[in-house]
């Protein structure tokens, strides 16, 4: 579910039915020790987001990189989760991703320091500006870091994000920056259920959350503007038995654009997913779900998204 891709506006709605297996993902993972030092490694694939495949005949797609990246004591190096993202406070969810409006999703390449409870990264720069054409000209990088705290038998995090947004073509080289600010985190209620969140607040914060939802900014002749978002999300999961458990989640995304964004811009983008989660065995599981979307862009224009989705799975 990409909630851009939402469709909006007049035209006729219309059903489809897919099914594939692309989500699959394979792993490997290495641990050692040298000298007293720790080292790990981490590469992990799947087959989502290429474009070289069909379903004409073969259904045949090439792998694709998620993570690649290693470790030596308290750094990393690699491509991996953003610093900015709380992994740990993202819901059960039969589709690929739960509530991603409302949450910080990106993996990138990084050099990540963590002491203890804090970590803090060095990120790749992209700029995301509606009215460029290249974004790949910044000279600074991303600053991401954490603080987690343990909290509620769950853990609370508070995150942050400085960046530089970046324009430089065809007579244009301009900057300004950016930041994030986000608060996250997974309560338990009771002996089994939890309460898993997220809200995040940013100026230029742009993609780093919803999927490509929100732009960095606007380009205004030869100046950029910032664009101001909120996403939040908030998910309760229920666990009937050891077998089974239920997930709500509500995902938001609210995007004040500047008085120079076109009305095609996005506005806003809400949903709600309902899950049920069934384990036979301890590496099998059978997954339903209803989810249903709604997009607004800056003209008035809306759409709305209805998807019933159900998925198994084998981990190994």
């Amino acid at each position: 579910y990409l909630p851009s891709a939402t469709p909006v506006g007049s035209g006729d709605s219309y059903q489809v039915l897919d099914m594939t297996a692309r989500e699959s993902r394979i792993n490997f993972k290495a641990k050692t020790e040298q000298g007293g030092h720790k080292l790990g490694m981490v590469l992990e694939m799947d087959f989502l987001g290429t474009t070289d495949g069909n379903e004409d005949v073969s259904n045949s797609y090439s792998p694709r990189m998620r993570h690649f990246y290693f470790t030596f004591d308290n750094w990393l190096f690699g491509q991996t989760w953003s610093t900015f993202m709380d992994t740990a406070a993202l819901a059960e969810s039969v589709d690929f991703l739960p509530s991603p409006e409302g949450i910080v999703f990106i993996r990138q390449a990084q050099v990540r320091y963590t002491a203890g409870d804090i970590q803090v990264a060095l990120e790749n720069p992209e700029s995301y500006v509606t009215g460029s054409t290249d974004r790949d000209v910044n000279i600074l990088p991303d600053l991401t870091a954490n603080l987690k705290m343990k909290a509620g038998g769950g853990h609370l995090r508070f995150n942050g994000l400085l960046r530089q947004i970046a324009v430089d073509e065809a007579g244009i080289s301009t900057t300004e920056f950016g930041y994030g600010l986000g608060v996250s985190g997974k309560i338990k209620v009771g002996s089994a259920d939890d309460i898993r969140f997220s809200a995040n607040y940013g100026d230029g914060m742009g993609r780093y959350t919803s999927l490509g939802l929100v732009k960095d900014g606007i380009l205004n002749g030869s100046s950029i503007d910032t664009v101001k978002s909120l996403a939040a999300s908030g998910a309760y999961r229920h666990v009937w038995d050891e077998k089974s458990s239920s997930n709500i989640i509500l995902s938001l995304a609210n995007i004040d654009n500047p008085g120079s964004a076109a009305g095609s811009e996005n506005k806003s983008s809400t949903s709600i997913q309902i899950t049920y989660l069934f384990r036979p065995g301890k590496q099998i599981s059978y997954g339903i779900m209803y989810l249903h979307g709604n997009r607004e862009t800056e003209n008035g224009e809306e759409g709305k998204l209805n998807r019933i989705q159900a998925a198994a799975k084998y981990s190994f």
